[in-house]
């Protein structure tokens, strides 16, 4: 066991005391969950700013692995959809994600009518526009939207989807306070498998 010494992910002033680019420090700590998520049977499944520290010799540390999560090959290829289709606002694919992860049994589903209400009067509050920062209270809200359509038509969401998207709300608060010109689901810095279907995706509307 190794005692460490460090200053949480939001301590702005004290992190750059310690690096030069907290930015990259973010990027670091991307790269390292991220993949996790891709290379290890499972992932840190709490991220809270008490949990993730700079340590002082610029190392990123992660604490406290009492909450762990598990991710299928068949849920993560449906959450690389799912973020890719929240960057560029594709409800449709956004509901063909969710049927894929298995929060249906049923194949008729009829998606267009999850698409039509995730279009309704909400959608200028939980939009996420792939070329901005995202506020917090509008993933949130867009999670809490997405829940409320989805279980209303039967849905339900895998346990392992509403902890991946917890830890994402996280680093999204981490990426308005270090890098606030960073997008994480696009930058191409951070290695992420997803950054090529999001890419195709990105091209299909330019």
């Amino acid at each position: 066991m190794e005692r460490l010494y460090g200053v949480p992910l939001t301590d702005l002033d004290s992190i750059r005391s310690l690096v030069s680019s907290p930015e990259n420090s973010l990027i670091t700590a991307l790269n390292v969950w991220f993949g996790s998520l891709l290379s290890c049977e499972s992932f840190h499944a709490d991220v809270h700013a008490g949990n993730l520290w700079l340590l002082r010799d610029g190392r990123i540390g992660f604490l406290d692995f009492g909450i762990v999560g598990r991710i299928s090959p068949k849920t993560w290829d449906a959450m690389e959809v799912f973020l890719a289709s929240i960057a560029t606002e594709e409800y449709e694919s956004m509901a063909s994600a969710l049927i894929q992860m298995g929060a249906t049994n049923r194949d008729e589903l009829d998606t267009e009518i999850v698409v039509a209400t995730a279009r309704g009067p909400n959608s200028d509050r939980t939009a996420v526009a792939a070329n901005v920062v995202v506020d917090e209270r509008q993933m949130n809200a867009l999670f809490l939207d997405l829940v409320r359509v989805s279980e209303s038509y039967g849905l339900k969401f895998p346990r392992e989807f509403a902890l991946l998207m917890k830890q994402l709300l996280y680093f999204d608060r981490y990426t308005r306070l270090l890098a606030p010109n960073l997008n994480m689901l696009q930058d191409q810095r951070i290695s992420v498998v997803s950054n090529r279907r999001m890419n195709r995706y990105k091209d299909s509307f330019n």
